[in-house]
């Protein structure tokens, strides 16, 4: 009798954990945040809860029952005490603003899942457990928004800098200018393969969204 009530009970957690929202799993996702000319949070991609409930950034309320995109800038604004501001618009809730940058004319806030660029809003886009957040400022031209770099371990200690375009289609990015902690390293190829000690690896473009930061291992 006793195992039978047990089992049942196991039954019912189960049945309840499925039932809850993914934010009430603790679903977590990477988040990093890129200003104009610096990084406003999460240069190497922490780990985040994205903000599931309600709350108000600007004149603009929101409430989200699941970890969306805005979720992820939201739980990074808190964690990482940054400014950010919301504008109403037809097509929902829209950043207008981080730091002291605000969005005018062809530049403004826009925001990748994984190296793609939704075709959704940041309130609608829902996340899965591991997703890469990146919100980055952005200044659009004839041929769209800056590529974003991708900064991946290529073996033998060496990295290798690719260029992501809005539909996330990835190649080798090439006249790159690597931060290695504080030196700068100019590789025409985009590769790298750091020699003695160092702590922290980033790549930079004229016209590009700058990499996430990367350690030795």
């Amino acid at each position: 009798m006793l195992r039978h009530t047990s089992l049942a009970l196991f039954a019912a957690v189960i049945a309840a954990a499925l039932a809850l929202p993914a934010s009430a799993l603790a679903l977590r996702a990477h988040v990093r945040v890129e200003g104009a000319r610096t990084t406003i949070f999460g240069a190497a991609e922490p780990l985040l809860s994205p903000f599931a409930g309600t709350w108000t950034a600007g004149d603009v309320s929101v409430a989200l029952s699941q970890p969306t995109a805005l979720g992820a800038l939201e739980a990074a604004s808190r964690q990482g005490e940054f400014f950010y501001r919301l504008v109403a618009s037809s097509f929902g809730p829209y950043v207008d603003q981080v730091g002291r940058n605000a969005g005018s004319g062809a530049s403004g806030w826009v925001f990748k899942v994984n190296g793609v660029s939704p075709p959704v809003g940041a309130d609608a886009y829902v996340l899965e457990e591991g997703d890469e957040v990146l919100w980055y400022w952005a200044t659009f031209g004839p041929a769209g928004g800056p590529p974003t770099l991708d900064l991946v371990r290529s073996g033998g200690g060496c990295f290798r800098a690719y260029e992501v375009d809005d539909a996330g289609t990835r190649v080798q990015a090439r006249d790159i200018v690597f931060r290695l902690d504080s030196r700068r390293v100019s590789a025409s190829a985009g590769r790298i393969c750091p020699a003695g000690h160092w702590h922290r690896l980033r790549a930079t473009k004229a016209g590009a969204v700058r990499s996430q930061t990367v350690g030795p291992r």
